[in-house]
């Protein structure tokens, strides 16, 4: 096994810290807690506000990695798996908690992020670009929203946007086609402002 103390644990690898985790390092699984656990409470808190119950399914997530550790698999990407891993339970919570009705394909339960503008990277800070940008947010659906915020706020590329939302890559690329479609309808400058090159 490999030795935890000769990597310090900002420069220990993820692939090596889940390795090492799964071979019975729980300070291993400190490291990628610690490393990953506000991104997933962000990412988390856009399909609940309510903030316990985010932080109560990440320390689950956890635990049940504890309780498999030797059956659980080696990712490509952890964080990505760890996100897809979140939204799963999260959205199986939720539903469990308001007793909803089965989610459709495009009634996710991710909600609107609180500061939008973020989500669309590069665009210029401005308060009435920021308000035409929200507008046109509310607009979009959920799916659609997630797949924005994954894509620009968490730089996330389409085929690993496909792995966390758990549908196919074509998906992901007409998901945010629509997006853009939509955007292009109401404001036609914020063509100039998005990268094309974005969606292949």
């Amino acid at each position: 096994m490999e030795d935890l103390h000769v990597h310090h644990g900002d420069d220990l690898p993820d692939n090596l810290a889940w390795k090492m985790f799964r071979e019975g390092d729980d300070q291993a699984m400190n490291v990628i807690l610690q490393r990953y656990f506000r991104p997933l409470l962000h990412y988390g808190s856009k399909f609940s506000a309510d903030r316990s119950l985010v932080e109560d399914t990440i320390q689950d997530l956890f635990l049940g990695f504890l309780e498999k550790r030797q059956d659980l698999g080696s990712p490509a990407n952890l964080k990505n798996y760890l996100f897809k891993c979140l939204r799963n339970n999260l959205i199986r919570q939720v539903k469990e908690k308001a007793r909803l009705k089965p989610i459709e394909e495009d009634d996710a339960l991710f909600t609107e992020p609180t500061n939008i503008q973020d989500i669309i990277m590069g665009l210029e800070n401005s308060h009435e670009m920021s308000q035409r940008i929200s507008s046109l947010f509310l607009s979009l659906t959920k799916r659609q929203k997630e797949v924005m915020f994954l894509r620009y706020y968490e730089n996330r590329s389409n085929d690993e946007i496909a792995e966390i939302m758990d549908i196919n890559k074509q998906s992901v690329s007409n998901l945010l086609a629509q997006c853009l479609t939509v955007l292009r309808e109401n404001w036609v400058h914020i063509l100039f402002l998005l990268l094309p090159s974005q969606i292949k």
